[in-house]
Formats: C-alpha cells, structure tokens, sequence
C-alpha cells in the first residue's frame, strides 16, 4: 500500500515537472511583442525630427511598418534623451504641444516594456516632469503700461459725435493709457488688474476719465484643459469681432460679467458669459448682455462658431427692450487665402418711441476674402468684402425700427477707420434717416520692410431704404495707413482717409463736401515679467 502511495506522488510529481518544463520551453519559444505600424511610425518620425542617436528604419516611417516593442522602447529613449536636453537648457518651449501630446501618448503605449530598461529609471521624473500639462502662463507676474497717444485733425467734421458738417475744422489730442499687473500665484488661478485713464483735448473739446478697465480672477482646470471661470469686469471678443468687440481705437468697452469656458472635447469649446455692461466705458449705453459663443476647430484655419445672445443695453432704455443675436460664422484657409462667411439673424422688442413695444425682425452679416502672395520681392495683403445690414421704409420715414440691424458691440473695421459710419443699421444726416446699409471693401497692403506696411482700403456705402427723393448713394471711404514696427513694443501709424460723400449728402445737408481726417498716433507696451522656475533647470 505505500509502495502505491510512493509511485503515485512520484507519478504526479513528474507530471507536473513535464507540464512545468513544456510551459517554459513555451515561453522560451514564444515570438516578442510586436509595436503596433502606427506606433513604429510615430517614433521613426521623431528620432528623424529630434536627431536621436538611435533610429528605426526610414521606411516605418513612410510605409508604416511594424517593429519590435523592445526596438521601439529603445528608440523612443534616446528621443527622450535628446528632449530632456533641450528641455533643460530651453525648459518648457522646447517641446511643442503637439509633440508634447504625442510622446505622452507613446509613453503610455510603450510603458511596461519601458520599464525594463534600467535606463529609464533614472529619466522617469523628468520625463514625467516634461509631459506634464504646462501652465497656461509661463510667468508668475508681469506689471506694466500699454498706451497709445494720437493727434487727430478732421475737415467737415465734429469730431465728439463724428456728425457731417460743411465748412467746420478741428483737431485734438487723445490719449488712452492702462496700466496693469497680471498676477499667477498659482497654475490654477489668474488675477488680472488693468485700470484705464482716457480722453481728450482740443479747441473747445475736453474730456477725461480714470476707472477700473478690467479686474477679474480666472479660475483655472488642470486637470482638463480649456475648462475656466472668469468673475470680474473683462472685455468680451468674439470672431473677428464683428458682432462682440472691444472698440480698441477708442476707449473699449468691458463687462461686469461671469465668463464659463468648457471644452468637452479638444476641438470644441463652449463659452457661457452674462453680465452688465461696464458704464464707465460705455458710452451711455446701460442694460445686461448673456449668451454663448461655440467653436468648433474642423482643421486647422477652419473653424465653425455658432453663438447666440440677448443684449438689453440702450442709452435710452424702456422697460422691456432687448435684443436677441443668433449668429454662425465659418472660416477655412486653402494655401495663402482665408474665406470669412457670418450671417446673423435677430429678434426681440423694441420700443416704437410712442407707448408700445413692437417686434424685431432683422438681419445681416458678411462675407471676406484674404490672400497674400508674393510680388516684385514684397509680401502683399488682399483684401475684398461685403456687408449688409437689413432695414425699412417705415425706418427711413421715422416710424418703426424694428427691422434694421444693429451691431452696436462691434470693433470690425467693415464699417470704416473715421466713424463716419457707425454699424450696419443705417446713418443719419441731418434730420434725415437711411435705413440698412449695403458695405462694399476692397483693400491692398504691402510689406515695404520687415518694419513698415503701408495699406490702402476702399468702402462703398448704399443705403437699403431712404425718404422719397433722396438718394441712396451715401459715399466712397479711402483710407490710407502707414505702420512702422519698432520691435515688438512700439509702433508708430500715421493715416489719412477722405469719405466722398455721395448724392445722400447733398439729398440731406444741402452740401457735398467730403470729409477729411488725418491723424498720427504712437502706440506702446513697457512691461517687467518675472519667469517661473522650469522643473530641471
């Protein structure tokens, strides 16, 4: 009986000894782990790129050939070695945020096979120290003043409300002057304090303000970028500013607002914004502005945005007067030239001047083409446009508003550079209204040098609806610009426009004398920064 018992567990043990042996000659046997093409690919690609010392073959690059996990992890390390060498002599720009991306994403792949090269131990903390997310700001404060000084002189003009006037000149000096600190305590948070002295003197002109420009805190996500709260008074800028802008020529205009940025996916970004307009810097303008602004980056130079926002704001505001603005805009970008199409539709109420509220009904938008291309050894800027506001006959007469558009928190230069033309609902001379303008641009810009651009722009203005017996043709705008560079923080821009007025004019004031206006500003932006410490520096 133990004899049997014996030979049994003998028996058992040599079984188990076989099937033991059999599974390692089958692991010894078994073939290595192959990277996937694209993986293979990606790596071959940047040892090219960063000069590694050790690369796979070019064609896994071009063919998209598969390679051995254990050839990959030994290439994508001697990627690393070059990265963290220029990353500790160039810190956080020596990475691009797509490379940045890309080797995140190769390091995840390739992570168990990394951790059998002794080698990697010793550059795991910078290396995890590089991929890291950066911070949206590579300083932690930056105070200083950004100003621009401008003498301006204009013929047949009044200058504080840009209205025609046959046979009156003046002229003015106007400043606009911000100091500000910019303060980044932390990657998650921004505070940003930026006060604003503006006005003007000349003849018997004179005006002058100091207030709080801006002065938010912006709460920052790390561990999603795109995500942000920014509480405070701040500029709202949209587009190509065409319906949200911030008046830059002039004094601005800001927001005591609340501002929600999400991205749930990195091509798509939403903003949530509501507040009231700032009145130091609104010209009179009082009411509240909320809504959203979507963008969704297709390529890159092509986008779609779709936003969509109410404005109550009036300098003469009645009790349930708002706005409402729904807008798309599409840009893309083929080689040298970029395609601009945004059409905006709006509803609301709007008071008839009388007793009642009545509905709004309006349209409008543009259309811009750009192109730049070599000639005669000089860069060239080509310019081409339209733009149209809807109006009304009842408008034109005096009696209902209601179908014009307006686009009153604008910045876009469609309308003009001398503010004869305010936006696209219409333009008033004399006692007589034309309501919804048709905008017609062409414009012509060439790098003389690395410093100076001298540009020349053409606006044709047509009036949709006007009173019987007048024209619609309201006038040709030229402007000429001069732009010389003085490095990247002065600027000097010396322009003159002429506005030929059409047969409107002469229809409305009796005169068709043009409008003259000629200025020379110097702009400038002086700073201190203090840089954060790069990890690895």
């Amino acid at each position: 009986m133990k004899k049997n018992i014996v030979f049994a567990a003998l028996s058992l043990a040599l079984v188990g000894g076989g099937e033991n042996l059999l599974a390692a000659t089958m692991a010894a046997t078994e073939p290595p782990a192959v990277a996937e093409p694209v993986v293979c690919r990606h790596i071959a690609d940047l040892a090219h790129r960063y000069g590694a010392e050790r690369a796979l073959p070019a064609a896994m690059a071009v063919e998209g050939k598969p390679c051995l996990q254990s050839e990959a992890a030994d290439c994508f390390l001697a990627i690393v070695d070059k990265i963290v060498v220029k990353y500790r002599t160039e810190g956080a720009d020596a990475l691009p945020a797509d490379d940045r991306e890309l080797i995140g994403r190769l390091h995840t792949d390739l992570a168990d096979e990394l951790e059998k090269h002794h080698g990697y131990h010793s550059l795991r903390g910078e290396v995890e120290s590089m991929l890291a997310k950066p911070d949206r700001y590579d300083y932690l404060y930056r105070f200083g003043v950004n100003s621009f000084v401008r003498g301006e002189g204009a013929g047949n003009l009044r200058l504080p409300d840009f209205s025609h006037a046959p046979g009156h000149a003046e002229g003015r000096f106007l400043y606009r002057v911000k100091p500000y600190l910019f303060w980044h305590p932390v990657g998650w948070l921004d505070l940003h304090a930026e006060g604003q002295g503006y006005g003007y003197t000349g003849g018997d002109q004179y005006y002058g303000k100091v207030s709080l420009y801006q002065g938010f805190a912006e709460i920052l996500c790390l561990t999603r970028e795109g995500n942000s709260l920014k509480v405070g008074r701040q500029e709202l800028v949209y587009g190509s500013a065409f319906m949200i802008g911030s008046n830059s020529f002039y004094q601005g205009l800001t927001f005591d607002a609340l501002r929600l940025q999400l991205t749930p996916a990195k091509p798509f970004t939403v903003d949530f914004f509501g507040g009231w307009y700032a009145t130091p810097w609104s010209d009179g303008i009082e009411g509240g502005l909320a809504g959203a602004y979507a963008t969704w980056t297709v390529a890159e130079g092509t986008a779609l945005e779709l936003y969509g926002f109410r404005d109550s704001g009036s300098d003469d505001r009645q009790a349930g007067e708002h706005r409402n603005s729904f807008g798309l805009r599409a840009t893309t970008k083929l080689g040298p030239v970029s395609l601009e199409v945004e059409p905006v539709w709006q509803r609301g109420r709007l008071h008839n001047g009388v007793d009642a509220n009545e509905s709004i009904n309006a349209w409008g938008g543009h259309v811009d083409l750009y192109a730049d291309a070599e000639l005669a050894g000089f860069t060239n800027h080509l310019f081409a446009g339209a733009a149209y506001g809807s109006g009304s006959r009842a408008s034109a007469d005096g009696t209902s508003g209601r179908k014009e558009f307006l686009n009153q928190l604008t910045d876009s230069s469609l309308a003009g550079d001398m503010s004869v033309v305010g936006d696209l609902s219409g333009l008033d001379v004399g006692s007589i209204h034309a309501s919804g303008l048709q905008i017609y641009n062409l414009g012509w810009g060439i790098d003389l040098t690395k410093e100076l651009n001298l540009s020349v722009t053409g606006r044709y203005f047509l009036a949709n609806y006007v009173p019987d017996g007048v024209s619609r043709r309201i006038g040709l705008e030229t402007d000429f610009t001069l732009t010389y560079a003085m490095g990247g923080n002065f600027s000097a821009i010396a322009g003159y426009d002429r506005f030929f007025t059409g047969k409107f004019f002469r229809d409305a004031s009796g005169s068709g004398d043009d409008i003259h206006y000629g200025y020379l500003m110097l702009q400038f932006d002086l700073s201190h920064t203090r840089p954060k410490k790069v990890a690895g520096r």
